[in-house]
C-alpha cells in the first residue's frame, strides 16, 4: 500500500518537473499563463467593485440614510444656495458676496472640533477665554459699588440682580472702548479689517468698513464711524448699513449671552462670520447697481476722538453706556410682560375652544418648526420645536429675551441643538431692532429715512439669514460639540439652606420642650 502511493507521488512529481521544463522553454506559454492570471484578478477586482456598488446602492436606497443630518443640513444650504446662483444668472456680479459664504467655512473649519484640528479649535478658545477674563475684572467694581446685590451671600435661592451685576459689563465696556477709540487703536484695527474685507469681497469702504466696526461696537455706535459719508451712499451701501446692524451682537452684551448658557467659542466665531456674511447676504438680496463715490479704505477720514484725555474718554464711555444698560433693562421688562399677557390671552382662548395648553412659545415652535428642521436640528421634534419657540421668540420679541430661555432649558437640548440655537440667535435681527435701526441711522441722516423705511424689511431679513446660513455651515463643520453651561443663576451646592435650618431648629425645640415636660 505505502509502495503504490510512493510511486504515484514521484510519478506526480515527474509531471510536474516536465511541466516546469516546458514553460521554461516556451516563453510564450509564460505570457499566456500571466495574461490569464491578470484577466482572472480583474474579474475578481470586478466582482469586488460590483460587491461595493451594490451594497452603496443599498445603503441609498436605506431609509435610514435620509435621517443622517449632515444631509439633512446639506439640503438646507445647497437648496438656497442653488436658488440665489440661479438668480443671478444674468448679473453675474452678484455673485461676489458668495465670498462671504467662503469666509464661513474657513472660520467654522478653525472652531471644528476633531483631532487634526486642535490647533483651531484651541486658538478660538484662548481669544474667547482670554475676552471673558477680561470682562470679569468688571465685577471688582459692581461688588464694591452693590454688595450683596451683586454677589449675595451664599444662600439657597439667593441669585445677584441681573440689572447690578451682568449688565454692568456693558459700562465697563462702554469706557474701555471709549478710551481705545481715544488713542486711535479702534481706528486703525477697523482700518486693516475693513481693507482686508474689501479685497477678498469686493465690497465698498464704508460698507466694509461699518461691518468691522459691528463686530466690536454694535449696530449702534458702529454707524458713527461713516456718519459724514451716510447720506451719499448708494441704496445698496445702505441696505448692507442695515443688514449688518441686523447680523451682529455688540461686544458689550457677549458676557450676558454668556451668563445664560451660550458657549464662548460659538458666539465669538458667530460674531466674526455675522460681518461678512452680512455683506454676502446683502449683495445677494440687494445688488450694487450705482457708483459709489468711497471705494477706498484709505479715502476714509475717521473722525478722531472728541475727548481732551484719557479721563474724560472713561468718564464719557461709561456715561453713555448707562443709557443702553437702563434701555436694556426697561425693554426686558416690558417685553418679558407683555409676552406673558400674550401668552396668557393665548392660553385661555385655546382653553375656551378645548385645547388648553397653548401659549405664544407653542405657536413659535410650530410656525418656525421647518426652519430649526432646515438648519439642522434634527435630534428629534422636540428639540425642533424648541428651537423654533427660541427663533420665533428672537424674531418677534428680542434676542436677551431668546437667550435667556435658551440658558433655561439647556438641559432638555442635545449639545448639537444647543450649538445651532446659538448660532441662529446670535443677531440683533428683530422687529423691535427695526425700529432701533430707523432711528439712530434716520437720526445721523435725516434724508435717508423715506429710504431706510423701504429697505428696512429686506435687511431685517437678510440679518436673519445670515444667522441660519452660519447654523448650517456650523452643523457640517462642527463633528463634535460642546455643551455649556449658564452661569447666571447656578447656586453653589455648599449653600445655606435657610428651610432646612428653620426645620432643624423646630425639631430641636420640640425635643426641648419634650424634654421640660
Amino acid at each position: 500500500m505505502n509502495s503504490n502511493i510512493s510511486k504515484e507521488n514521484n510519478d506526480c512529481n515527474k509531471e510536474c518537473q516536465e511541466i516546469n521544463n516546458e514553460i521554461k522553454e516556451s516563453p510564450s506559454q509564460v505570457a499566456i499563463l500571466s495574461i490569464e492570471n491578470n484577466i482572472g484578478e480583474e474579474k475578481g477586482m470586478e466582482l469586488q467593485i460590483n460587491n461595493k456598488v451594490t451594497k452603496t446602492s443599498l445603503n441609498l436606497n436605506d431609509d435610514n440614510c435620509w435621517n443622517n443630518p449632515i444631509l439633512c443640513n446639506l439640503f438646507g444650504f445647497l437648496i438656497p444656495l442653488s436658488y440665489m446662483i440661479w438668480d443671478c444668472r444674468n448679473t453675474p456680479h452678484r455673485l461676489t458676496g458668495l465670498v462671504g459664504l467662503t469666509f464661513f467655512v474657513i472660520i467654522l473649519c478653525l472652531c471644528s472640533h476633531k483631532p487634526s484640528k486642535d490647533w483651531g479649535t484651541n486658538k478660538f478658545s484662548e481669544i474667547a477665554n482670554l475676552i471673558i477674563s477680561i470682562l470679569d475684572f468688571t465685577f471688582h467694581g459692581t461688588d464694591f459699588a452693590y454688595g450683596f446685590l451683586s454677589s449675595p451671600p451664599n444662600i439657597c435661592g439667593m441669585h445677584p440682580v441681573l440689572a447690578f451685576k451682568i449688565l454692568q459689563v456693558i459700562i465697563y465696556v462702554g469706557a474701555l472702548v471709549s478710551v481705545l477709540y481715544f488713542y486711535g487703536i479702534i481706528q486703525a484695527v477697523l482700518k486693516r479689517l475693513a481693507w482686508l474685507m474689501q479685497f477678498t469681497m469686493g465690497t465698498t469702504a464704508t460698507e466694509s468698513l461699518n461691518a468691522c466696526g459691528c463686530v466690536f461696537l454694535g449696530n449702534a455706535e458702529s454707524p458713527l464711524l461713516i456718519r459724514p459719508y451716510i447720506e451719499k451712499m448708494t441704496n445698496s451701501e445702505l441696505h448692507a448699513l442695515i443688514t449688518t446692524g441686523f447680523s451682529c451682537i455688540a461686544g458689550a452684551v457677549f458676557a450676558v449671552f454668556i451668563s445664560f448658557g451660550a458657549c464662548p467659542r460659538y458666539l465669538l466665531s458667530a460674531a466674526v462670520m455675522g460681518a461678512p456674511g452680512s455683506l454676502a447676504c446683502s449683495k445677494l438680496l440687494y445688488p450694487e447697481t450705482e457708483e459709489s463715490i468711497t471705494k477706498g479704505v484709505d479715502d476714509l477720514d475717521l473722525p478722531p476722538s472728541e475727548k481732551k484725555n484719557a479721563m474724560e474718554s472713561i468718564s464719557s464711555g461709561s456715561t453713555e453706556a448707562i443709557h443702553l444698560v437702563n434701555c436694556l433693562v426697561a425693554s426686558m421688562i416690558t417685553f418679558i410682560s407683555l409676552t406673558a399677557l400674550i401668552s396668557g390671552i393665548i392660553e385661555y382662548a385655546g382653553s375656551l375652544l378645548g385645547y388648553p395648553g397653548w401659549s405664544l412659545e407653542l405657536l413659535f415652535g410650530y410656525a418656525l418648526f421647518p426652519i430649526a428642521y432646515l438648519i439642522g436640528v434634527t435630534d428629534g421634534m422636540d428639540q425642533a420645536l424648541l428651537v423654533g419657540r427660541l427663533l420665533g421668540i428672537k424674531i418677534a420679541v428680542s434676542d436677551f429675551l431668546s437667550f435667556k430661555q435658551l440658558g433655561e432649558i439647556l438641559h432638555l437640548l442635545t449639545p448639537r441643538t444647543a450649538m445651532i440655537a446659538t448660532y441662529s440667535l446670535c443677531s440683533f435681527s428683530n422687529l423691535i431692532a427695526a425700529g432701533a435701526q430707523m432711528a439712530i441711522i434716520g437720526g445721523i441722516a435725516p434724508k435717508t429715512k423715506p429710504i431706510i423705511s423701504k429697505l428696512i424689511m429686506s435687511a431685517l431679513l437678510g440679518g436673519n439669514i445670515t444667522c441660519f446660513i452660519s447654523a448650517c455651515i456650523a452643523g457640517i463643520l462642527i463633528e463634535d460639540p460642546i455643551l455649556c453651561q449658564k452661569t447666571y443663576g447656578i447656586q453653589s451646592e455648599n449653600c445655606f439652606d435657610i428651610n432646612l435650618h428653620q426645620k432643624f431648629m423646630e425639631e430641636i425645640i420640640r425635643q426641648r420642650n419634650i424634654t421640660l415636660n
